[in-house]
């Protein structure tokens, strides 16, 4: 087979990705080992529902309500209900969407308290038969009720890193997968290092033509003292009309 100039850079490009992935997951995993880590490890379930309809090849809008349990806070942790609009590029390679999400928690003032976020995301991802390879940045803007907690930063600035992985099983409707990812606190005047690091694997068992069902283990370990690290089991649903 004659190799072209654009098959060529193509390959050169899947190639610096994969390098790219490879080096990301190992400084992750290596900056969470040498991270100091609360003692305490609570303990979880979190349940969602998105709903995503395209209105051509390169346009989407999505709708998603996500519920979470934990056992240091009455059961009840959060709520977070999100809506987001997102454009594929170069053959759906590249994604890049804007999303707003109401948020209603538990906080650490034991009082329910509702937050505003916005943010921003673009993914990358490549595929390397039968593994799917992505990446996804994510800058945040959390607004939090001065009424319902006392707050040194407000609003908080955030930029999370995420890598992922799917296993395409062939003739089979599940998909393994696993991902890492770590979150920089970009206003905090203390420090602007990984306040936390998240780690998540599972399957996506696909329905039918439409829907997904996704299980997965999920486990955040946090940098600092004051919030312990927390394992979830989850479940979510999805839609893709």
């Amino acid at each position: 087979m004659k190799l072209t100039r654009s098959t060529a850079s193509r390959a050169s490009n899947r190639i610096t990705f994969g390098v790219f992935v490879l080096f990301f997951f190992v400084f992750t995993v290596t900056s969470s080992a040498q991270s100091p880590s609360p003692k305490e490890t609570d303990g979880g379930a979190t349940f969602a529902f998105e709903l995503e309809k395209e209105y051509s090849r390169f346009f989407s809008l999505s709708i998603e309500e996500e519920v979470r349990l934990i056992s240091n806070r009455v059961n009840f942790d959060r709520s977070v209900t999100s809506l987001g609009a997102d454009c594929s590029l170069f053959d759906r390679r590249l994604k890049v969407g804007a999303h707003y999400a109401f948020i209603y928690l538990y906080n650490d003032d034991y009082l329910y308290e509702p937050r505003h976020r916005i943010y921003l995301n673009i993914l990358y991802k490549e595929t390397f038969e039968p593994i799917t390879l992505s990446w996804r940045g994510r800058l945040q803007s959390t607004f939090r009720d001065e009424n319902h907690g006392a707050y040194r930063i407000n609003p908080k600035y955030v930029l999370k890193n995420r890598i992922r992985a799917e296993y395409a099983i062939w003739g089979s409707p599940w998909k393994p997968f696993l991902s890492c990812e770590f979150s920089n606190d970009l206003n905090d005047p203390e420090s602007n290092a990984p306040a936390r690091f998240r780690y998540e694997g599972g399957a996506s068992w696909r329905l039918n033509r439409t829907d997904y069902l996704d299980l997965f283990v999920r486990f955040d370990r946090y940098t600092s003292g004051k919030d312990p690290n927390a394992v979830f089991l989850g479940v979510e649903y999805k839609i893709k009309l």
